[in-house]
């Protein structure tokens, strides 16, 4: 698949689970899934897989995406402030920026191997 089909595949996917978070987080209770784990990692799980494809989806805008999606998490938990029947709190905030930080990096550093990994082979193959 042509990288710049990949990267689209990859836009589409980072926006969707914007959306989908904001529906999780910021609209009725209901609509939230339950797990069987902490909510802390659900929490962190969720941004984590948020971060990772944002970097993938816009590899030459690491820096960016990462603060544009930490001013994300504080405006869906400021949100949740003005909602009858959910809280907003900041200790949710951090878990949330550091599995997103987390996220972005190992995405970056794991698209960062494979491109090297990629270039020896083509230094080898010549």
């Amino acid at each position: 698949m042509p990288p710049e089909m990949t990267r689209t595949i990859f836009r589409y996917l980072a926006w969707g689970l914007i959306l989908g978070l904001f529906i999780v987080t910021d609209t009725s209770l209901a609509l939230r899934p339950h797990t069987l784990i902490s909510p802390n990692i659900d929490r962190f799980a969720a941004l984590f897989v948020v971060g990772a494809v944002f970097s993938l989806a816009y590899p030459q805008h690491v820096l960016p995406i990462l603060l544009g999606l930490l001013v994300v998490i504080i405006g869906f938990e400021l949100i949740q402030k003005l909602l009858s029947g959910r809280h907003g709190y900041v200790k949710d905030m951090f878990v949330k920026g550091a599995g997103c930080c987390a996220g972005v990096f190992a995405a970056t550093a794991l698209r960062r191997a494979l491109s090297a990994m990629s270039g020896r082979a083509d230094q080898s193959k010549s």
